[in-house]
C-alpha cells in the first residue's frame, strides 16, 4: 500500500536549524521544499494528503504563501508550525482554515499524534471537500517584519508576561527583569520596537481583555474591572468609556458584535 503524499514547505528565515520534517519519513511520501518558488506545481503534481507550512519567525510573504494556498487548494488540510507565537498570529491562521497550528519546538510524538487525528478525519475524496466563500482574513501586523533581532526579540518575553498575568499587580521592574534588562533599558526599547509605552500597552491589553469578559452576565462591573487587572472599578469604567465610548454597562447591553478595541484607544 502506497504511502500518503506531504508537501512540507520550509519558510525559516535559518534552515539549518533542526527540523521536526524528518520525522515524517516513515509515514508519507514526503516532499521537502525550501521557498515556494515551486510550491504550486508540486501540489498539482503529488496531490498531497496533507501540507505542512514550517516558518521560524513568519514575515509577510511567507504567511501570503500559506493564505494563498488555503484558497488555491480548499479541500487541502494545511498544519502550521512556528515559533514566534502570538494571539493574532493564531486567531489569524484559523481563520485562515488552517488545520492545526503548532508552535515549536514540538516532540516527534506530539506532531504525528496531530497528523494522525487529521488522517483520521479526512474524506475518501478530499476534492469533495466544501469551498466556504469567506474574506481573506489580513495578516497580523506583528507578523510581517519576519525575525526580530535580538531587543525585540527579549521585549516579546514581556507580552508573554502580560498575557499570564495581566489580571495581577504588575510592576515594570518585574516586567523588564523576566527581559533580563533594567527599568530604564526596557521601558527606552518597548517604546522603540512597539511605538506606545509599556504602560499604555498594558492599559489596551487589559481593556481588550475587559471587552470579552463583558459578554459574561453574570459578571459584575466591578468583577470585570478586577479580572482585567484594574484595582479601582471606577477608574476602569471612567476609563472604559474614554477609551471606548460608552460605558461599560452600555456596551453590556448592546449585543456583542467582535468590536475590538480602536487602533488609537
Amino acid at each position: 500500500m502506497s504511502l500518503p503524499g506531504l508537501v512540507w514547505t520550509d519558510l525559516r528565515s535559518d534552515t539549518h536549524e533542526p527540523s521536526p520534517v524528518g520525522e515524517l519519513k516513515a509515514h508519507f511520501r514526503l516532499h521537502h521544499l525550501v521557498g515556494t518558488a515551486s510550491l504550486t506545481q508540486d501540489i498539482d503534481q503529488r496531490a498531497p494528503l496533507l501540507a505542512c507550512f514550517e516558518y521560524d519567525y513568519p514575515n509577510l510573504p511567507g504567511l501570503k504563501a500559506l493564505r494563498a494556498t488555503k484558497r488555491a487548494y480548499p479541500g487541502l488540510p494545511i498544519l502550521m508550525l512556528t515559533v514566534h507565537h502570538s494571539e493574532a498570529l493564531a486567531v489569524w491562521a484559523f481563520r485562515t482554515r488552517v488545520w492545526d497550528y503548532l508552535v515549536k519546538p514540538v516532540s516527534a510524538e506530539e506532531l504525528w499524534r496531530r497528523i494522525r487525528q487529521l488522517l483520521s478525519v479526512l474524506p475518501a475524496n478530499p476534492d469533495a471537500a466544501r469551498r466556504i466563500a469567506m474574506p481573506a482574513p489580513l495578516i497580523p501586523r506583528e507578523a510581517r517584519i519576519g525575525a526580530p533581532g535580538p531587543t525585540e526579540r527579549l521585549t516579546q518575553q514581556a507580552l508573554t508576561y502580560v498575557q499570564r498575568h495581566y489580571g495581577e499587580v504588575l510592576r515594570l521592574q518585574d516586567v523588564a527583569g523576566c527581559c533580563r534588562m533594567s527599568v530604564y533599558e526596557f521601558s527606552r526599547c518597548f517604546k522603540r520596537v512597539y511605538g506606545l509605552t509599556f504602560r499604555e500597552y498594558l492599559c489596551r491589553y487589559r481593556l481588550q481583555r475587559s471587552l470579552e469578559m463583558l459578554v459574561n452576565s453574570h459578571a459584575s462591573i466591578a468583577e470585570v474591572a478586577i479580572a482585567a487587572g484594574f484595582r479601582n472599578p471606577s477608574h476602569f469604567s471612567r476609563l472604559f468609556h474614554q477609551r471606548i465610548g460608552v460605558t461599560p454597562s452600555e456596551y453590556r447591553m448592546s449585543p456583542p458584535d467582535g468590536r475590538l478595541l480602536p487602533e488609537d484607544a
